[in-house]
């Protein structure tokens, strides 16, 4: 009976102190994952925040560059030349970039400008005639299309020097071609979608001592025509060999008798879309 007593007395007091024990080691573990854990989160969340934050700057700049995309379509990293559409009106050119807004002359809706240089808003920029002044750089003035579906249209890859004419959207020829020199912002062919202003049978400028026949202008002084040709109007035989080369002084080159049928084929209005 005594014995009965003593063990019971035993189990008793073991029950009544162990359980302080087994808690005391439980919470020392559960602090050791609780802790662990805790580190593993702090990591999971500093990835997660420099993921966002990446996502955050990848956002912005993607609105950043929808935005630009609203109003120039057509550039490059390697371009120095910008196209923009008016998309205005009459928008004013000014005279400087200073803001103090000196008017020398104005744009028109869907007139084509090339633009040079950008600062404080403004963008210095060339308009179809060859006039050239500043402009304020916002949507109201500036679009970044100005498609319009032609019968006639001249395709011109930088990348390849190809041309392709296409009529009611078949392709009819390809014609071997040379642009402007890449690099260099006097040169270099400006890209976008343009269309036939003028056509001349012949030009000569003293500046280059070259000229050339056939010609078809799309902006400015910019145009398509034959290889050049001397002051006597014979072909130079030296340019001749570029020819599929980007060497020209912005204009795009073409073989004689090629740049004698666009002369003869292509209409005033037809789209030329020149691009890489």
């Amino acid at each position: 009976m005594k014995k009965s007593i003593i063990i019971f007395l035993i189990f008793t007091i073991f029950f009544i102190f162990a359980p302080p024990f087994l808690v005391k080691y439980d919470k020392t573990q559960q602090i050791t994952s609780v802790e662990a854990s805790k580190k593993d989160g702090v990591n999971t969340e500093v990835t997660n925040n420099e993921i966002k934050e990446n996502e955050s700057k990848v956002s912005e700049n993607k609105v950043d560059n929808e935005k630009d995309e609203d109003i120039t379509t057509f550039s490059s990293n390697t371009c120095f030349k910008k196209t923009y559409y008016i998309s205005g009106d009459r928008v004013n050119i000014y005279e400087d970039s200073t803001g103090k807004d000196k008017v020398i002359g104005y744009l028109k809706k869907n007139d084509v400008i090339v633009a040079y240089e950008e600062k404080n808003g403004y963008i210095y920029c060339e308009n179809n005639v060859g006039n050239k002044g500043w402009v304020r750089k916002n949507k109201d003035n500036l679009t970044g299309s100005n498609y319009k579906a032609t019968q006639y249209k001249v395709d011109i890859n930088i990348t390849t020097q190809k041309m392709n004419i296409t009529k009611d959207n078949k392709n009819i020829k390809t014609i071997l071609c040379s642009t402007g020199e890449v690099g260099n912002a006097d040169t270099e062919t400006p890209i976008g979608v343009f269309y036939v202003q003028e056509k001349g049978s012949y030009f000569y400028s003293s500046k280059y001592n070259q000229g050339a026949k056939y010609f078809i202008k799309f902006f400015s002084n910019y145009l398509i025509h034959s290889i050049p040709t001397d002051k006597n109007g014979n072909i130079i035989e030296e340019e001749k060999k570029k020819l599929g080369i980007p060497v020209s002084h912005g204009c795009i080159r073409v073989p004689m008798e090629d740049s004698k049928w666009i002369y003869d084929n292509i209409p005033k209005g037809s789209m030329v879309e020149i691009h890489y």
